[in-house]
């Protein structure tokens, strides 16, 4: 019997889900090229959220794959990565959102992760100012010898995903990334399936 928070997240659009210690949720892009913003939040206190800074600094690096864990704001491990089909994700860029559609991108109007998550998590009772800042699955950047960013195309592939198994007790909150001005998502967005698996439901 499937899991009932086990959902298909349509293009540019939002889920979030409770997550207990030691389940293992899967993401997987469909139909290739797409992003996925992916926060957590510790359920039983909501001060304590996942940190993209501070597991750049736990692990001392700025791209994380199978074996590697996600820190929160205290450095208690919220996750473990498990199966990873792709292996290139971001930990570097916050989410998009409406300002940075509206002045960076020239699309005023425009919805982004950051509202798309913080509508997920609001029957939760989590505002947009406690939004965490994302680690961004498929999401394919780097930084050059001039020290600029840039995003490029996913590296996934349609039915690529990535396992991450909780270490507490979680809020987990995923998007669709509606980006279509970058490469960020190939210039199309697609949906992306969450999973809880099993041993005996692969």
């Amino acid at each position: 019997m499937s899991d009932p928070r086990d959902t298909v997240i349509a293009a540019k659009s939002g889920a979030a889900l409770t997550m207990r210690a030691g389940e293992t949720l899967r993401v997987t892009d469909l139909e290739g090229h797409q992003v996925a913003d992916l926060v957590c939040i510790n359920e039983h206190d909501h001060a304590e959220q996942f940190s993209a800074a501070k597991t750049r600094l736990n692990v001392f690096k700025t791209r994380i794959s199978t074996g590697d864990r996600l820190f929160s704001n205290r450095s208690a491990v919220m996750f473990t990565i498990g199966k990873d089909t792709v292996g290139v994700h971001d930990l570097l860029f916050a989410s998009c959102n409406r300002w940075l559609y509206a002045n960076v991108f020239d699309r005023p109007g425009n919805t982004g992760c950051l509202e798309i998550l913080r509508d997920a998590l609001a029957p939760y009772g989590i505002s947009e100012d406690a939004v965490p800042d994302p680690f961004n699955l498929f999401m394919h950047t780097a930084v050059d010898a001039e020290n600029n960013l840039s995003i490029k195309l996913p590296e996934s592939n349609a039915g690529d995903y990535v396992e991450l198994t909780a270490e507490m007790d979680c809020l987990v909150a995923v998007t669709s990334c509606p980006d279509e001005c970058s490469d960020c998502n190939g210039g199309q967005t697609t949906p992306v399936e969450l999973k809880i698996v099993t041993a005996q439901s692969e």
